[in-house]
This record gives structure tokens, sequence and C-alpha cells, in this order.
């Protein structure tokens, strides 16, 4: 099972197949059985498991901002830094340009690392999953479990990690929010993994399906509908198979019978 660098992968298999503990396994919540994961080096992932809701005390806001805590304590430093260049008793000294440069650099990072957009990005989330501004003070804990299911996937998106993992993220969403949510995972940079029985979905959005059977598990170039071609025609050529196989062993029992009728006659 290979999930590579901006691959958007479906996940597809029957009811009670497997496909929530393979997760956990790639995930790392469970151990496999045998085998092993490899992962890439540093690699950032989200989960988005079944029905996976928040519980917090915090507020929609806070729980959301908690996702840029690294971002946020850069800011502090800054303040620090801004606070220690205005003091005038320090102008005239040599450390006064180490601080310029420690500010300078830390801008830099500040700023490549998003300082100046997590908060929009944070409102555009939460608007195309149907949360308002009227939301943000609202504590997690009072909401609804649909809603702690969107406040879950919406903190998944805001980390923006390179392996983004969903089961069943389509669940709780409707049409409009359905419809961003596309256009979301259209563009997002790293890669995709995602259990939907969401057939359409899966045809926007997967360049490549996996399926889990009891068989084993099967990897189809394309999506939903390219999948669907391939399994017919792989059906198809199976039957065949099959079918010349059956044609080949009554050829060989029927040689074996006239063999050994062949014999008791003699």
């Amino acid at each position: 099972f290979e999930v590579y660098k901006g691959e958007c992968v479906g996940f597809l298999g029957p009811n009670g197949a497997g496909k929530s503990t393979m997760l956990k396994i790639l995930t790392g919540e469970l151990p496999p059985d045998k085998g092993e994961v490899i992962r890439a080096k540093n690699l950032s992932l989200a989960y988005l498991a079944q029905e996976d809701a928040l519980d917090s005390d915090k507020s929609i806001w806070d729980e959301l901002v908690s996702v840029f805590a690294p971002l946020m304590n850069i800011e502090k430093q800054l303040r620090v830094l801004e606070a220690q260049m205005a003091d005038a008793s320090q102008h005239e000294t040599g450390s006064y340009r180490q601080l310029l440069d420690n500010y300078d650099q830390l801008s830099a990072l500040y700023k490549s690392s998003g300082g100046f957009t997590y908060e929009s990005s944070i409102r555009g989330v939460l608007n195309g999953l149907k949360f308002s501004d009227a939301d943000l003070n609202t504590p997690v804990n009072t909401l609804s479990g649909g809603q702690k299911t969107r406040l879950a996937l919406a903190r998944c998106l805001l980390r923006e990690p390179d392996l983004l993992i969903l089961d069943e993220p389509t669940n709780y969403l409707d049409m409009d929010n359905l419809a961003w949510l596309e256009q979301y995972l259209q563009s997002f940079r790293g890669a995709v993994l995602m259990v939907s029985h969401d057939r359409y979905f899966l045809d926007v959005l997967a360049t490549t399906i996996y399926e889990l059977t009891q068989a084993g598990l099967s990897r189809y170039a394309g999506n939903y509908s390219s999948f669907i071609k391939q399994k017919a025609l792989l059906r198809e050529q199976q039957l065949k198979n099959y079918e010349r196989q059956q044609q080949e062993i009554a050829r060989q029992e029927d040689f074996i019978q006239r063999n050994m009728a062949r014999k008791s006659t003699t």
C-alpha cells in the first residue's frame, strides 16, 4: 500500500473489510500483525477518523487557533524583541545591532510560515464548513455531533500536513460544504488518502483507487469511474481464463477416460 506525494487516493471495500483498521495501522494507532509501515522522513500527518468529534472546553476560535501555536509563540518573541528595541538605553550598545538582526530573522520566519495569513485561513475554512463569525466564541462542547465532526475536519485541514487521511469525510456535510471541500482538496499541496462511499466525490478527486477485499488489496490508476471500467475488464478477463481452464480440464479428463477405456479392452 503506497501513497505518493501529491496523490489523492480513494480507499474502497465492503463494510467490515478492514479499511478503518488499515488507516489506524498507517497512522500508527495500531501495530501491524506483520510487515512494516515506512514513512517519509519528517512526515506530517493529520487523521480524521469516522465520526471523529472534538470534545473541548475551548471556544471554536481558540480550538482552531491552537493549531498555529508555533506561530503564536513567534509572535510573542517578536513582541519581546520590539520592547527591547524600544528601550532607548540600548541604542548605543553593541547589542542593539544583534537585536535588529534577530528581529529580522524571526520576522522572515514568521512571514514565510504564514504568520500574516493564518487568521484569515481559519476564517476561510470555518466559513466553508458553515460556521459564521457569530459562532467563534461558542464553546466546542455545546456543539452538536455533526458540528463537532466538521470542526475536527477543519482542524485537520488547517494543519496542512504532508499526508491528510480522511475516513468518510463527507459525513455531516451538505451540498455546499461538499462543493467547498472538493475545491479545497483539489488545490491541496499534500497527499490525500480517503475512505468514502460518495462515488461522485471520488470521481472528482481521486487519482488512484485501492480496493480491499477478502482476496487482498488491489491498486487501480484513475478515479472511481476508471476503477469501475478496469474492474469490469479484469473480471471479464478472469471469466475467460476460467472458461479456458475448465475447457482444458474437460479435455484432459476426456483424454484420461479414453485411455483408460483402451487399456480395459486389451
